[in-house]
């Protein structure tokens, strides 16, 4: 196994066989690791990434209409949906749904078939979970454009300030939107631990939690290379949207 080599040694080699493809076996099952996590990526990256799109763009629209009107329908809106994410775990919110769609309507079977009603909730919870926050981002963002000084310019020629914000204004918001969700995509493998368990979801998560709990360290290192190779490219791709839309961002 080459224990018997130097740390550094080891690691350099582990990372090598990891790039060429074999990320080794299990400590406890014995099994592929990496047949393991390209037949679990699926369920945690649409949860995930689905999950975080639909949240983000839904809170674009609704950051921007919160904006326009102050204390209007759609600011009390976005402080509530912040509040009730903050104040209500998602496995209460969780079991609510199965108990109400699953028991006793008897709707949607989430623990047995193909579990694509469980993949639905996952994803819709992520994006109800991350709309509030996102949404708050972006109406401060364009709360702050209304105060600068094109933008009373523009207001006092005329032009109604919604124009001017949809048109002139949308890009710094935008920016501060991408920015908070660059954050939000390091969770999409451990984020949706919950979830997952709720509503039995064989995904990342779980598989992860099952080799903390049986100290199998070759899946646990794989799990954390795969992160870092993850948020690295998740990085790479929203800094370069992030200069396509003339926003300078320090990391």
């Amino acid at each position: 196994m080459g224990l018997d080599d130097p740390l550094p040694i080891q690691y350099v080699e582990w990372i090598g066989n990891f790039l060429r493809g074999d990320w080794g076996v299990s400590l406890v099952s014995g099994e592929n690791i990496r047949e393991r996590f390209l037949a679990k990526m699926p369920y945690s990256f649409s949860i995930g990434i689905i999950g975080i799109l639909m949240g983000a763009f839904f809170a674009f629209f609704l950051g921007y209409r919160a904006a326009l009107n102050r204390s209007g329908l759609c600011d009390r809106l976005t402080t509530a949906m912040t509040i009730f994410c903050q104040s209500i775990p998602m496995f209460i919110v969780s079991i609510l749904i199965i108990n109400a769609f699953g028991v006793r309507l008897g709707i949607a079977s989430f623990f047995t078939g193909d579990g694509r009603y469980s993949i639905i909730a996952a994803i819709l919870l992520t994006a109800i979970y991350s709309l509030g926050g996102l949404s708050r981002v972006v109406r401060s963002a364009f709360r702050e454009e209304m105060g600068k000084s094109y933008v009373k310019f523009m207001v006092s020629r005329g032009f109604e300030p919604k124009t001017v914000l949809w048109k002139h204004a949308y890009k710094p918001p935008l920016a501060s939107l991408v920015s908070a969700v660059i954050t939000r995509f390091a969770g999409v493998f451990g984020g949706s631990t919950v979830l997952e368990f709720a509503f039995a979801i064989p995904g990342l998560s779980t598989m992860l939690v099952s080799a903390m709990d049986s100290r199998d360290y070759s899946i646990l290192q794989t799990y954390i290379l795969v992160v870092v190779i993850w948020m690295f490219f998740v990085h790479m791709i929203l800094n370069l949207v992030l200069q396509m839309l003339g926003a300078r961002r320090d990391a």
